[in-house]
């Protein structure tokens, strides 16, 4: 994971795409190929197939936009749930194959799979729950939940993530659809700065945090001198620093739109995110900036 570098500086090309999605080879009620159709209308360049303990992969017949096999491993451990989207999997992990998220972790290590902890906040799981044997956490959380949101209105995990990244651990934040009726699509999705459309270029770039999550505002450049943060984005009417305990900076739009934001992360801070809020109310997410 970059903790300071600018991707905006790189080569590569911007990907957007959703990372949780469900089939009607679990409990969706699309098709792959129509999942293909819905999320190339709303200009989605690629899509995880993230069926429940069963890996998805489609036809090769489907071109765009790129659809990746993956999957959701969901399981009940000490009075509470946990489901883990897991990204770059070579083989479908069998329900009940792990029975704790220990096991989740140490065979995501072993096979080099990527794992994100889906709607921790609808699951009713405690960020403190979210660290595992040996301080172990996912490597991702989602941010923001398409239907989570819109079916019981617990859609934001904002809180596990700043709860874990303030107890020192290094995670990124996704904002996805979770994918099961068509109402959900083009809720959340991530951009990814990527060398090539291809599965494996994705997943790298996913690794290295070279990606933001949205519901729309656009983020077109993030400088980082020393602790100095500047933001380039679409017009929104804030822009949130966050960073650990008790500071931050919130600046909002008075008679004008912003577009641009600056601010120093006070010395001691060890990371600052930034949030932005267009006048829909609609967000967009960074990752986070590591001191």
């Amino acid at each position: 994971m970059k903790t300071n570098g600018n991707m905006w500086d790189d080569k590569g090309v911007w990907l957007k795409g959703n990372i949780h999605t469900h089939t009607i080879n679990s409990d969706g009620e699309c098709t792959p190929e129509e999942i293909a159709a819905k999320y190339n209308r709303h200009g989605y360049d690629f899509v995880f197939l993230t069926d429940h303990a069963k890996r998805t992969v489609p036809d090769k017949t489907i071109r765009k936009p790129l659809l990746i096999p993956a999957e959701e491993i969901d399981l009940y451990y000490k009075g509470y749930n946990y489901h883990f989207v897991c990204l770059g999997l070579k083989k479908e992990w069998a329900a009940g194959s792990c029975r704790s998220p220990g096991q989740v972790l140490a065979r995501a290590r072993r096979e080099g799979v990527f794992v994100v902890q889906a709607h921790p906040y609808w699951c009713g799981t405690p960020s403190h729950k979210c660290v595992y044997q040996g301080g172990l956490t996912c490597p991702g959380v989602e941010v923001y939940n398409t239907i989570c949101d819109r079916t019981i209105a617990k859609g934001y995990s904002s809180i596990h993530w700043d709860d874990l990244l303030d107890a020192g651990h290094r995670i990124l934040g996704f904002a996805v659809d979770d994918t099961h009726h068509a109402s959900h699509i083009a809720g959340g999705w991530i951009m990814v700065k990527a060398k090539s459309c291809t599965p494996g270029a994705i997943l790298s770039a996913i690794r290295s945090g070279d990606f933001y999550s949205s519901q729309g505002p656009e983020i077109k450049a993030i400088v980082i001198r020393g602790r100095e943060i500047k933001i380039a984005c679409s017009p929104v009417t804030r822009i949130n620093f966050i960073t650990n305990r008790y500071q931050g900076c919130s600046m909002a739009a008075t008679a004008k739109s912003l577009t641009h934001a600056a601010w120093t992360a006070p010395k001691g801070k060890r990371y600052v995110r930034i949030e932005l809020v267009n006048a829909s109310g609609k967000m967009a997410w960074s990752n986070p900036v590591f001191f």
